[in-house]
């Protein structure tokens, strides 16, 4: 990326409202500058009752950007084309803007298994475990299907959880799902997954299990929050002995397939390895965050 934008800048971005708390400007705009490309990525505040006026703008002025909240599912009304990926998981968080045509996709999923394939983690028939039944979760349970694991969804309100088991029963081959209130666990799983915001401000001394024990025996436990980096659901489970993983590494993972789709082809994986290091070893210097963009 230039040190300055001119009228000749690409421009990128991320919409959603709030929008400050985001770390993907940080992440997108690293590999601009690393590839020495006249791009920008910026973040956008756009409320629910502006986001067909933005689309005009962006449309107009920009040549692709994210969706986050509360945007993901409002945001296919107003796109051309939506790909098999995001038709499935029923919201968008990567617009692509070519011939004055978007084109919706999710890049969320490919982001999640990016972290479980780096951890060298089979779910093959095996037990997971999610937590929460919220606006990540459809995606997740999804991926965990697709990954030919036995499913076990547990939520405070049984209600919405067995609305998603209905939903993922009709868009999965995989329907080994059962759901439970988050008080009746009493198995251990090979894989537990926190799609709740239990473990986040003002959370982030809580846990979204009752017991613990529920981590003995388990081969991962992935936090979908990254700030902290550490919650203290992977503290107690890398003391347990578990593989942990953090939010982030959806989060990057997201970033750079949303990238490759602007493209039309892959980063070098020396690109993707270098910017991540540099977005760790600055990560305790970004201020608090509560959504994953």
């Amino acid at each position: 990326m230039k040190d300055f934008l001119n009228s000749k800048t690409e421009l990128y971005a991320v919409i959603g409202d709030p929008i400050s708390h985001s770390l993907s400007p940080d992440i997108h705009n690293r590999i601009f500058r690393e590839l020495g490309e006249d791009k920008a990525y910026l973040a956008l505040r756009v409320p629910t009752a502006e986001l067909g006026e933005a689309i005009s703008v962006l449309k107009n002025n920009f040549k692709g950007f994210n969706v986050t909240i509360p945007h993901k599912e409002a945001i296919i009304q107003y796109l051309d084309e939506v790909d098999d990926s995001a038709r499935i998981y029923g919201a968008v968080n990567t617009v692509k803007i070519e011939d004055g045509r978007l084109k919706g996709y999710n890049t969320d999923g490919y982001g999640f298994v990016k972290g479980m394939e780096l951890a060298g983690v089979e779910l093959e028939g095996k037990k997971a475990l999610m937590l929460g039944s919220g606006g990540a979760a459809r995606v997740i349970a999804l991926e965990l299907l697709n990954k030919g694991c036995r499913l076990t969804i547990a939520n405070r309100s049984l209600e919405k959880a067995s609305k998603l088991k209905a939903d993922l029963i009709v868009n999965s081959k995989n329907k080994s799902i059962e759901v439970i209130h988050p008080l009746q666990l009493q198995e251990n799983y090979y894989c537990i997954v926190n799609t709740t915001p239990v473990g986040m401000a003002p959370l982030d001394q809580e846990l979204p299990i009752a017991d613990t024990k529920l981590l003995k025996g388990a081969r991962l436990v992935y936090d979908l929050i990254y700030n902290p980096y550490k919650t203290l659901l992977l503290q107690e489970a890398d003391a347990a002995g578990c593989s942990i993983i953090n939010g982030f590494s959806m989060l990057y993972y997201q970033a750079i397939r949303a990238q490759e789709l602007w493209r039309r082809h892959p980063l070098a994986d020396d690109l993707i390895d270098l910017v991540f290091q540099q977005m760790e070893n600055s990560f305790n210097r970004i201020t608090e965050s509560k959504e994953y963009c």
